[in-house]
């Protein structure tokens, strides 16, 4: 899975959160706010880890069931996709 260049993430106020630049800016108005496992996911995907280190990843760091986590992740990227956020 690959970022789009058009995103970049940044913290305000101790807040994590993508700022959409370039051609972006048409297609998202403002900024999106990420949760502590959105921010780790993101930071992943920057990496280029793929879709089971991600989870590895979240384990190691929130005390979740694996399915959940999986399912959540899912889910994420499934919205990443839908703003083309995040490419395969």
């Amino acid at each position: 899975m690959k970022l789009s260049e058009n995103y970049i993430l940044k913290t305000v106020a101790g807040t994590a959160v993508v700022v959409p630049v370039g051609d972006a800016v048409n297609d998202i108005r403002g900024m999106i706010t990420l949760n502590g496992p959105a921010e780790t996911i993101w930071k992943c995907l920057e990496q280029g880890m793929e879709f089971d280190a991600i989870v590895a990843q979240l384990k190691s760091e929130y005390d979740a069931p694996e399915d959940v986590l999986r399912a959540d992740l899912t889910a994420f990227i499934e919205k990443l996709k839908k703003y083309k956020i995040v490419s395969e």
